[in-house]
Parts: structure tokens; C-alpha cells; sequence
């Protein structure tokens, strides 16, 4: 549990724009993109492969999710748990899911893109130069550190999740008589 909290996972690209912070990690995932769409656009199952997320809830929704879309986020780490207020930002059905944390002003999203055998996934986390809590964790230096590399961690543990649990979804060879 240490080194989560003094190091991001190594393997994560970060890169620095004049539109904010992205980090990201990508993953083959043998399973088609429309078995990783179906999981990442469905908010509900997020606490399946999310090491934070415990649950969610659309708000006013029916049918498959759309932008503009409002749903609650149910997240814990250890005994503190809270609620986050999402929107929906990019729905790109097989190839592109995300949405806003808007207390915190990040973008959290999932990249599909179809391969030979599989589909690499990239789960990806945005922070606007602008947005107050980067500029708390900026301020705040050795105390908002630690929590920023558990969710980094956290980012990267759950594409490993979802990896086996996509995979583990798909049927098996077929039994030969």
C-alpha cells in the first residue's frame, strides 16, 4: 500500500498539453470491442474492475447512455467513502466512452481500438490546467501527492481488472466430440 501512495505505477504514459495533464495506460485485451463497450459504457458495472468505485446510479436515463447524461458515482478508499456527480462528455459507440467528475473538474474515459485477436484498451484521466482540485494538489505538495498516486494506481489496476474480466467473459473453444 506504500508505494502506491509515493509512486504512480511506472507503465502509465503522462503527458503535459496546453489542454491539461493526461495520464493513461493501455492494454490488449482478448475480447472484441463490443464486449469492452458494453462494459465500459454501463456506469452500473464500474465497481467490477474500479479499485475506488463501489457503485452508480443514472440519473433520469434510459436506454444506452448519451452525452449529456447524468449518473452518481459511489467511490471508497478504506473507511471514507463519498459521491460524485458525473457527466456523460464522449459517447463514440465500439470506440470512445467518457465522462466528467464535476467536483474535481477531471476526465476519466476508456480508447477501444479493435485489433487483430483482441482490442486495446486505454483508460485515461484529464485534468484541466484549471481545475481547482489540480491546483489544491499542486499547492498542497507532499499531502495531495500521495492520494493523486492512488488514484494513478487505481487507474491502472482497473484496466488489468477489466482485461480478465472481458476475457473471461468470452466463450471457450467448443467441445469436439
Amino acid at each position: 500500500m506504500l508505494s502506491r501512495l509515493t509512486h504512480a505505477p511506472v507503465e502509465l504514459v503522462h503527458t503535459v498539453t496546453e489542454a491539461g495533464i493526461r495520464d493513461e495506460h493501455a492494454l490488449f485485451v482478448g475480447a472484441p470491442a463490443e464486449t469492452l463497450w458494453d462494459m465500459v459504457s454501463d456506469i452500473t458495472g464500474a465497481a467490477r474492475w474500479s479499485p475506488e468505485n463501489t457503485g452508480a446510479r443514472w440519473l433520469a436515463r434510459s436506454g444506452p447512455p448519451v452525452v449529456g447524461a447524468w449518473f452518481l458515482g459511489f467511490n471508497r478508499i478504506g473507511p471514507v467513502r463519498w459521491v460524485t456527480p458525473c457527466e456523460v462528455t464522449v459517447v463514440e459507440p465500439l470506440r470512445h466512452f467518457e465522462f466528467r467528475v464535476h467536483l474535481i473538474g477531471t476526465r476519466w474515459g476508456y480508447l477501444l481500438r479493435p485489433v487483430e485477436g483482441g482490442t486495446v484498451v486505454t483508460e485515461y484521466r484529464l485534468w484541466a490546467h484549471d481545475s481547482t482540485l489540480l491546483k489544491m494538489l499542486r499547492w498542497s505538495g507532499p499531502f495531495g501527492r500521495p492520494r493523486d498516486n492512488l488514484a494513478l494506481d487505481g487507474l491502472y489496476r482497473s484496466v488489468y481488472r477489466l482485461k480478465a474480466l472481458a476475457e473471461a467473459a468470452q466463450p471457450g473453444p467448443g467441445l469436439s466430440r
